[in-house]
């Protein structure tokens, strides 16, 4: 959204947008402005959730690390429960999704996936925070 969409949304003045923005980024409040792709038209139909269960004796840095590098990945959390990871993937095909799978367990000591295929995501998200 433009500086100018945004001063109208919240009805102040394109300066007074503009500082507050400046102020908001300075303080840490906004870390990033991101773009979010619609991962269909960019060619990868298939999206799906991966939960991810290390070995133990597995570095999770490492593989930290690794996962920022698979092009499929397009989320990753670390988390509690069984699973340490969650990874929302977008793939091309299921071949694709397999291969990460594959890659997953052989080259980055997962010893445990589930994968749960998305069907859709609801209207409104991703979600943005509105300041008030």
């Amino acid at each position: 959204m433009s500086t100018t969409d945004l001063a109208a949304r919240i009805s102040l003045s394109i300066s007074a947008t503009s500082e507050r923005v400046r102020r908001l980024r300075e303080s840490g409040l906004i870390k990033r402005f991101t773009v979010v792709v619609d991962q269909a038209r960019a060619g990868r139909t298939i999206e799906a959730i991966v939960d991810v269960r290390l070995l133990p004796t597995t570095d999770s840095a490492s593989v930290d690390a690794a996962i920022r590098e698979l092009d499929a990945v397009v989320d990753a959390v670390h988390v509690t429960g069984r699973f340490g990871y969650q990874l929302r993937v977008a793939a091309r095909d299921v071949g694709e999704i397999d291969d990460l799978l594959t890659e997953l367990k052989e080259e980055l000591g997962a010893e445990e996936t589930n994968t749960t295929l998305i069907l859709r995501t609801l209207d409104g998200f991703p979600r943005s925070i509105h300041l008030d």
